[in-house]
């Protein structure tokens, strides 16, 4: 059972609580803010993640928070932040823009009762889909990439 759109929005939303490293940013950084970074975030940003190396310096702990104002609540700031255009991850600042999400950000942002609403019954679905196990599938050692073979 795949998950849709309104799933994958509210699924996403957990990004509300955490943080994510500089390296992950600062292609969005340097050598010029991304223009779908609102212009005061991105200062807040470059200050949080002062150089473009932090992306080769594997020791790099440097961060940036998903949502300054809540950062440990998970609730509809995430949704929120994104119509403002401070969204950290490129793939999340997306879902703001797409057709197909734009509207269940929009929905999530205004309702903090129907994205958690959501998000529990997406969460449910998505532990019902059975992982892959064995020789099926692996256990990335890096979420942006299957692991060598």
């Amino acid at each position: 059972m795949g998950l849709d759109a309104e799933a994958v929005v509210a699924l996403l939303g957990a990004h509300s609580v955490g943080r994510v490293h500089c390296s992950n940013l600062v292609a969005r950084l340097y050598p010029a803010v991304d223009g779908g970074i609102e212009l005061a975030y991105g200062a807040y940003l470059r200050g949080r993640c002062p150089t473009a190396e932090a992306r080769e310096d594997t020791r790099d702990v440097a961060y940036a928070r998903n949502d300054r104002a809540t950062p440990m609540v998970l609730d509809n700031m995430y949704h929120k932040n994104l119509l403002k255009g401070r969204g950290l991850l490129l793939v999340d600042q997306r879902l703001a823009s797409d057709p197909r999400t734009a509207p269940f950000v929009r929905r999530m942002a205004a309702d903090n009762g129907y994205f958690r609403e959501t998000f529990a019954a997406a969460l449910v679905r998505m532990s019902e889909n059975g992982p892959l196990t064995g020789g099926q599938g692996e256990v990335r050692k890096d979420c942006r990439f299957v692991n060598a073979k």
